[in-house]
């Protein structure tokens, strides 16, 4: 094929992270100390892959979970994860699009959204979106990229033709969220540990892909994405592209 199927490469490259993000397990568990959750809240995770945040939001403190996620594998790997560990009974996992899922009536203490703004469309309207359905007083959880500085015009080739406007910058991310009309309780950024790991792994895990299925018509395909994939990284991506943490309050009663 001329190109690899997304999902099947999405779903190899991510074979081994515990999160589909930059992000350590220490700063997930303070991220999730920040939200605050009380007895019986219940969160909403937007893409949430494997869930491997959920489950550890669901693990250390008293809510309740559904995640959504069109990838039928990591949902499958996700109520298997929920199995394991004595979750299941406060976590479900739904793998539809996420308007055939939650409707505009439905509200939520908590909803966090770990760079899949794209589920509903860009980052603001992804904002608004999650506004609208949280109760006041609700708290999200938002990720989203932004540039560290300007991209150069190769890195946005590379990014398959993207341009400078589709990003903001960290405090843009954030004065986005405060107008659509959250309080900004906290941000944090993915760090360049952080952001090795995540594509390191992601690197890894198609590579040892390709290595072990020499027959799959696909591989050739795959192996050329990788590699162009983490040669953009090096090369212009580390220091480039951000990977920006959002915690945010709806207020109970708005603001005159």
């Amino acid at each position: 094929m001329s190109a690899p199927d997304r999902l099947k490469f999405t779903t190899i490259a991510h074979a081994t992270h515990r999160y589909l993000s930059p992000l350590s397990a220490e700063k997930a568990a303070r991220l999730v100390d920040g939200l605050a959750l009380r007895e019986g809240a219940e969160v909403l995770d937007i893409g949430c892959g494997r869930a491997g945040f959920l489950l550890d939001l669901v693990e250390r403190s008293p809510a309740s979970g559904l995640g959504v996620d069109l990838n039928g594998t990591f949902i499958a790997a996700a109520r298997a994860e929920a199995s394991r560990r004595g979750l299941d009974t406060r976590v479900r996992f739904v793998d539809r699009a996420l308007a055939d899922v939650v409707g505009d009536v439905a509200r939520f203490d908590a909803v966090v959204c770990m760079g899949s703004s794209q589920a509903v469309g860009t980052f603001a309207e992804a904002l608004r979106w999650a506004y609208a359905r949280l109760v006041p007083g609700g708290v999200a959880l938002f990720a989203d990229g932004f540039w560290r500085r300007r991209p150069e015009p190769g890195y946005l080739e590379a990014l398959g033709g993207a341009t400078e406007d589709e990003m903001n910058t960290h405090a843009g991310n954030a004065r986005v969220a405060r107008e659509v009309g959250f309080r900004v309780l906290s941000t944090a950024c993915a760090s360049d540990d952080e952001w090795d790991e995540y594509e390191g792994r992601y690197c890894a895990a198609v590579e040892r892909y390709v290595e072990a299925n020499p027959t799959d018509p696909d591989t050739p395909a795959m192996a050329d994405r990788v590699r162009a994939w983490h040669d953009a990284y090096l090369t212009w991506g580390r220091d480039t592209l951000g990977f920006g943490l959002y915690t945010l309050l709806k207020p109970a009663a708005r603001e005159p």
